[in-house]
């Protein structure tokens, strides 16, 4: 029987990294936010927006790989450690530059690239070690809590940002990310990491392995394959949320209204999240999937239409609701069909379906947006997630190990 999120928090190792994790995402979720309002400030440029939020992904699509044979095959607390200390450079580095309100679009462009690197390869091995902290029968729950940790840092880190950026500037709540990156850095070094068993294997085989294991176990490849294609057709509007608030909504995006509409978003996020692990633990994934993509393109199709932010508060609640209870069930549904020794691979690309497809969509919809509307570009969206609810089923199976990438090697 399934562990309840209170048997996973009953574990100290998970507890201490989860509640350590919602201090950093807190703080990353007020950069997050705060950086797209301060490039859109900037520029007044919707492509340049994009281009930030594409500066910040793109690593993620880049590196994702390389990441998770790295998390299969060294010392994973190391990793994380240093991958983190990485972006407390970084975070320091643009906090300094961005001070006084000004920054020149290159620099802006590079520094968020940096960062983006290390969350590149900290991100595979932080998705593999936690069934090891919490145990295969609590991983569901794990799963549900570690996604509404990120998306109640959703709703607070913007509310939070909203204010701080106004009392002490851009720099401040920069700076203020820096330091929050430091609770994880404490956190690993006092838990124990489960260590991953591979056997290493060919060069390739190391990097591409994940690749190798979603081709042919079904139970790995679909919810990867349905992950990719609702990044890539349903999400663009995520990298525009200032952009929707200023031309549509008619809401300045440094605004404190700006801040509690993206908080509806993270608020239903949040409630998404949760419900994985809770009221729906027991509902069948696939099932869980092919609804909440239905209901999704419903919310995005009506945010797209209107034009004031009172009705856009039960919108976006609605859409972060579904958007990420969609994510969380097949998250769940794909860690549960994968042995400890290719976790770190397979998550790999887990994080480049969900993260650094993200970065191509943003780069052209800025592009798109300009060409035609942001309400077409959300129109859109709510179209493939209706294709993606009717045309993919999801299909169990075994567990699948790494005897399942050296049954064929890869041809190169």
């Amino acid at each position: 029987e399934e562990g309840t999120a209170r048997d996973a928090l009953a574990v100290r190792d998970f507890r201490r990294v989860y509640i350590s994790s919602f201090a950093s995402n807190v703080g990353r979720w007020m950069q997050t936010v705060i950086l797209g309002v301060f490039a859109f400030e900037l520029t007044e440029d919707p492509s340049f927006t994009t281009l930030v939020v594409f500066a910040q992904m793109f690593p993620l699509l880049a590196l994702s790989l390389v990441g998770g044979s790295l998390a299969d095959s060294v010392d994973r607390r190391k990793l994380l450690i240093v991958t983190q200390l990485w972006q407390v450079l970084w975070a320091v580095v643009l906090a300094w530059q961005a001070w006084d309100d000004e920054i020149s679009r290159n620099l802006l462009l590079f520094i968020v690239f940096m960062t983006g690197l290390g969350q590149a390869l900290f991100a595979p091995a932080f998705n593999a070690i936690l069934p090891g902290l919490v145990g295969r029968e609590n991983l569901s729950a794990a799963i549900s809590l570690n996604s509404a940790q990120m998306n109640g840092s959703r709703v607070i880190g913007p509310a939070v940002g909203a204010v701080l950026v106004s009392a002490l500037g851009v720099g401040a709540v920069f700076a203020i990310n820096a330091a929050t990156y430091l609770f994880v850095i404490a956190a690993l070094a006092t838990v124990t990491i489960p260590t991953a068993r591979s056997n290493g294997g060919s060069g390739s085989n190391r990097v591409l392995g994940g690749i190798r294991v979603a081709r042919r176990a079904p139970q790995v490849g679909r919810p990867l394959l349905i992950m990719t294609l609702f990044s890539f057709l349903c999400l663009p509007f995520i990298g525009l949320m200032p952009v929707v608030a200023e031309l549509n909504l008619g809401v300045d995006a440094e605004s404190e209204t700006y801040g509690l509409l993206y908080a509806s978003f993270g608020l239903g996020a949040l409630g998404g999240a949760v419900s994985v692990g809770t009221v729906l633990l027991r509902r069948p994934k696939d099932q869980i999937v092919r609804l909440t993509l239905l209901l999704f393109a419903v919310a995005l199709a009506g945010l797209a239409l209107v034009r004031s932010p009172g009705p856009a508060y039960p919108l976006l609640f609605l859409v972060g609701l579904f958007y990420f209870t969609m994510p969380t069930a097949l998250s769940t549904f794909l860690q549960q069909h994968l042995a400890e020794e290719i976790r770190g691979r397979v998550m790999a690309l887990w994080v480049v379906s969900f993260g650094g497809t993200v970065a191509i969509t943003n780069l052209f919809s800025g592009m798109i947006v300009e060409a035609t509307s942001v309400t077409a570009v959300m129109l859109a969206g709510a179209a493939a997630a209706v294709v993606l609810a009717i045309g993919i089923r999801l299909e169990s199976g075994p567990i699948v190990g790494e005897d399942l990438i050296e049954a064929e090697p890869i041809e190169s």
